[in-house]
């Protein structure tokens, strides 16, 4: 996961953990598995998408990560 960013690390950890794929995950975003990758590497902000990422996973700390 060296590609990722602190916060897209944190949450593909959580995701394997709990058993919830990329594709689960866009879904309930209702963007594309594309998208949410792109969110997690840092080439997309996602601004809009990474509280909704942090609440559904149960992530305890967004903060710009």
């Amino acid at each position: 996961m060296s590609n990722y960013t602190e916060f897209g690390a944190e949450a593909r950890k959580i995701m394997l953990l709990k058993g919830i794929t990329m594709t689960e995950l866009a879904n309930e975003l209702g963007v594309s598995t594309t998208y949410v990758s792109e969110i997690f590497k840092g080439t997309r902000n996602g601004t809009k998408y990474k509280e909704r990422i942090a609440e559904f996973l149960g992530m305890h700390q967004v903060n710009g990560r």
